[in-house]
């Protein structure tokens, strides 16, 4: 029984050595197309924000609040009677729903073209670095460089063109 324990150990310590030496390897230019990816993702949201916020902003029929306070309630019919919203309230939220719903559609398709095609391999390589990334430190302090360098070069970047 004895035997059985310490080839089990021994087994156990020669495949962590495997797992170990089986480290997933990231290239500095994998890493700088997935920091592309996020930044052109972070970068439509924001624009999305943007919209929508235009959106409730120009209406001159709804207050920022009221906007809010219905957008809460808006797949609720009773809800919706009790708190005395019009017609024209219910299609303007209803309105705005939409185009957030399409914005988002398109936000999830672009970042699965991107995932899977600029990034490369079907996804496997935006899912290798997104596991990277939580559990290497190395490899999560290497992507933080590249993403402080794009977030230079652009801040200079729009420095020099006027366009700050």
């Amino acid at each position: 029984m004895l035997r059985m324990k310490m080839a089990f150990l021994v087994m156990m310590v020669a495949l962590a050595g495997v797992a170990n030496a089986q480290e997933v390897e990231i290239s500095d230019d994998e890493l700088m197309r997935y920091a592309v990816v996020m930044d052109s993702i972070d970068v439509m949201k924001e624009n999305a924000k943007t919209t929508i916020s235009e959106m409730v902003e120009s209406n001159e029929d709804m207050t920022g609040a009221r906007y809010n306070e219905l957008s809460k309630i808006i797949d609720d019919a009773e809800k919706l009677a009790s708190s005395e919203a019009t017609e024209a309230e219910i299609t303007f939220v209803k309105s705005v729903k939409d185009k957030g719903d399409e914005v988002t559609s398109e936000i999830q398709s672009t970042f699965q073209d991107l995932a899977i095609n600029y990034l490369g391999d079907g996804g496997r390589v935006y899912k290798k670095i997104k596991a990277a990334l939580k559990s290497d430190e190395s490899v999560k302090a290497r992507y933080e460089a590249i993403v402080k360098k794009m977030k230079d070069d652009d801040s200079m970047a729009k420095n020099t063109d006027g366009t700050n």
